[in-house]
């Protein structure tokens, strides 16, 4: 994986996540009456996007031993 690829790879995940956390935590906030955001869903979709991130660190380190 080219090194410029894989930068630009993590600046994208990164503004997901800033925006991304921002909505959730906007909709969390205002609690619209037919929203089905709980506690569990926010943490659920947090671990996937972490599982995601250290996938992708993963495939640097793999790509710098070939």
């Amino acid at each position: 994986m080219s090194n410029d690829f894989y930068i630009a790879f993590l600046t994208g995940w990164a503004i997901l996540l800033i925006f991304w956390s921002t909505i959730i935590i906007f909709v969390y906030l205002r609690k619209p009456p037919n929203s089905i955001l709980t506690k569990k869903i926010v943490v659920r979709s947090y671990l996937i996007f972490i599982l995601f991130f250290l996938i992708i660190l993963f495939l640097k380190y793999i790509d710098s031993f070939f």
